[in-house]
């Protein structure tokens, strides 16, 4: 079966028969047809350059020329070896080969010539087919450079500027929290100056005084404690766990302060054991701040439901309470550092909830209303591929 001809190759074929009259007005016709290419390319924004089979630019529209440095007058049989050196090894060429690449190429790279430029390049071998050897033979190369300098350096400058505002907002809420209780210490340590300077011997009112100094000294332990677990966290010890063992360890450890508020827990599973792949350690942090956070949300004699079941994908847990609930305002916010509601909060419990249940491949939501309570939900995934890999024994991977 023959290889079909285009138009042209038609036409061409031809030529012996067309008189000088149509070959005038078959030069003409491809003459406009070169001139509306050449102005379609220089309208586009990518610069498109192409060489021939030794290297050499043979056409290069404007935003090409400008991209690499060209003048008008310099497109023809100029080497893009010396013209862009840096884009001619980016494709192969220069390496002791001549001409073309046998593959096609696309390349993020940096040029500093004409100036200094991000761009990404793509070049794709043009090929001629022979009918009669019905083989192909590289002629060139094609190449379309985008310039992306505007979007790298907007990124760059993005990422720079939320790295340099999420250090401001921390260090700007460690010194507000460090404050407060710095300036309680300094003052009831000059009561207890003046009152040992008097030789008077108040010591019930030293003792207050004492008594505030050590809970001021545990409150900024606290607060120093959960900062360097926002800015230093730690890569998750996955194992399987069992989510309902975790929950009854963590409200173990809240039995004081339900004790004080007669505050009841109740748990509904809707699963013997919700089995998932994660830390436990970091599991009871998540539930010690939420369940914190409902204690202190409720009154006294009240009741916090621990709801836990599974879903398609997911195992979830919900924690309900019947408290005070969040503002529309502030529940757009309750994952920012340093955001609380709380006259002894230090705002950044939610925001350690809201990274390891990330790390955790699972996330957080939050359903509330001012006045009715709230209900905080987390999904853990279930039977997921980054459970299969942690499982999987790299030893029989290998049979």
């Amino acid at each position: 079966m023959k290889a079909g001809k285009s138009p042209l190759d038609k036409v061409l074929g031809r030529l012996d028969d067309l008189d000088e009259v149509n070959l005038g007005i078959l030069v003409q016709r491809l003459a406009r047809e070169r001139k509306l290419l050449e102005i379609v390319f220089d309208v586009i924004r990518d610069g498109i350059l192409v060489l021939d089979e030794k290297g050499d630019i043979s056409y290069a529209n404007i935003q090409g020329k400008k991209i690499i440095g060209l003048k008008d007058n310099q497109t023809t049989q100029v080497s893009l070896l010396r013209a862009a050196p840096e884009i001619a090894r980016a494709i192969g060429l220069g390496h002791g080969k001549e001409g073309t690449q046998a593959e096609v190429i696309v390349r993020e790279m940096e040029i500093s010539y004409p100036e200094l430029r991000y761009i990404r390049v793509y070049a794709v071998p043009i090929e001629e087919v022979f009918a009669k050897q019905e083989e192909k033979e590289e002629i060139g190369i094609a190449i379309i450079i985008t310039d992306i300098t505007e979007d790298k350096v907007s990124l760059e400058e993005r990422i720079e500027s939320e790295r340099v505002a999420c250090i401001m907002d921390l260090a700007a809420g460690v010194a507000h929290e460090l404050g407060n209780p710095l300036n309680s210490i300094h003052i009831h340590l000059q009561v207890l100056r003046r009152n040992l300077d008097l030789e008077r011997e108040d010591q019930e009112k030293s003792k207050k005084s004492l008594i505030t100094c050590i809970n001021e000294v545990e409150r900024l332990d606290g607060i120093i404690a959960h900062f360097l677990k926002a800015i230093r966290p730690q890569t998750p010890d996955f194992k399987k766990i069992n989510l309902l063992a975790v929950i009854e360890e963590t409200v173990h450890l809240k039995k004081e302060e339900l004790s004080a508020k007669s505050i009841n827990i109740t748990m509904e599973a809707g699963v013997r054991e919700p089995l998932v792949n994660g830390d436990s350690e970091q599991l009871k942090q998540v539930f010690f701040n939420i369940i914190g956070n409902a204690i202190e949300a409720i009154n006294s004699k009240s009741e916090i439901k621990i709801l836990s079941g599974l879903e398609d994908r997911f195992v979830f847990v919900k924690i309900i309470d019947h408290g005070s609930g969040i503002s529309k305002d502030d529940l757009s916010k309750v994952f920012e550092p340093y955001y609380t509601t709380k006259a002894s909060g230090n705002g950044i419990g939610m925001m350690i909830v809201h990274r390891i249940m990330r790390d955790h491949g699972g996330d957080v939501g939050i359903d509330s209303k001012v006045g009715a309570g709230t209900i905080v939900t987390l999904r853990f995934p279930r039977n997921s591929e980054r459970s299969k890999l942690l499982e999987s024994n790299p030893a029989a991977d290998t049979k």
